[in-house]
């Protein structure tokens, strides 16, 4: 039986100051990148990093960033445009009726995937961020939906060997987002013509959407489309990006489950804040957590004719006891 096997990505972001409105100044100090890699170089099972154009370190000069990241054992995972820190997005950046503003973040998603490229990097990770609505009356839905998949098919077809990975989120920072959760994902990648287009998966965002984590999954990787897994945790009432594997056991498990089955080789991103905890114990933390998920997953693999049965017959109970037994029997 084939093992699931995850690669672990991590960023700069994880140790960052944590400004916040109430307090601006954050609760850290902004750490330097060297210390920042040098930091996670040393966690076992990271070996991945997740940048960002523009405004990541080292950027706009792709080797010397890889040859940075290969000084400390690593390599980069995924990149991502910024379409979310500029006040300009305010009304969208792919889905705006603003002609120049979208042809703006069109360019600024283009120059990210030549960044891919040069990096070497897994996916693209397009995260829509203002594309949405605040209040009723406010947008067109059809011209919006309209530009922002001509958008994407755009973007996408600009190289066609780069994967472009969407991440929906149901709402923050609008009060609802367009790609808000796998439905409309799927409605989007199916009414697409590109090939290389697919899911970026956020564990939170999926929570708080009040979807069930292993479904979403599973359709995304029905269709081949599950590209990035983003790792995180909440009460499933808002993104807070807490500590991966903190709160939501048998969620998680059930769709470590699904990764299994679908043999995912991507990236898992550990997409985490912890603002009042020392970001680097939190790091190791989040690394031990997905480490024994897998584990957990390996085991039911080797139960797993029997669990897709009792699947087949809607046999939670069995399921259960069989789980049950795996897993906490000494």
């Amino acid at each position: 039986m084939q093992k699931l096997k995850l690669k672990i990505n991590a960023s700069l972001a994880i140790f960052g100051t944590f400004s916040e409105r109430y307090v601006p100044e954050g609760y850290f100090e902004q750490m330097d990148m060297e210390k920042i890699l040098e930091t996670i170089s040393q966690i076992k099972d990271v070996s991945g990093m997740g940048v960002w154009y523009p405004g990541h370190p080292l950027i706009e000069e792709p080797q010397k960033l890889k040859k940075k990241f290969s000084d400390y054992g690593l390599k980069a995972a995924c990149i991502g445009p910024d379409l979310y820190s500029d006040r300009k997005w305010k009304h969208g950046a792919l889905s705006t009726h603003e002609k120049n503003i979208r042809k703006e973040a069109i360019k600024i998603v283009k120059r990210t995937i030549d960044i891919a490229v040069e990096l070497d990097a897994y996916s693209v990770s397009v995260w829509p961020a203002h594309d949405g609505f605040d209040y009723v009356f406010e947008s067109n839905y059809i011209s919006s939906y309209g530009y922002l998949m001509e958008s994407l098919e755009e973007v996408a077809c600009y190289n066609p060997r780069v994967k472009i990975a969407i991440e929906y989120k149901q709402k923050d920072p609008r009060a609802k987002s367009y790609i808000e959760d796998v439905g409309k994902l799927l409605y989007i990648l199916k009414s697409l013509k590109s090939e290389n287009i697919g899911g970026a998966f956020d564990l939170g965002h999926s929570l708080f959407a009040q979807e069930r984590p292993a479904e979403s999954v599973a359709l995304l990787g029905k269709l081949n489309k599950l590209y990035e897994v983003h790792l995180n945790d909440n009460y499933k009432d808002a993104d807070p990006d807490l500590v991966f594997g903190s709160i939501n056991f048998w969620e998680t498990l059930e769709m470590f489950y699904w990764l299994a089955k679908f043999k995912f080789s991507g990236w898992l991103n550990i997409d985490t804040s912890s603002p009042r905890n020392d970001p680097e114990k939190m790091l190791k933390l989040a690394v031990k957590f997905i480490r024994d998920y897998e584990r957990l997953a390996n085991k039911l693999m080797e139960l797993k004719e029997q669990i897709d049965n009792n699947l087949l017959n809607n046999n939670f109970v069995d399921n259960m006891l069989l789980i049950r037994e795996k897993i906490f029997a000494e």
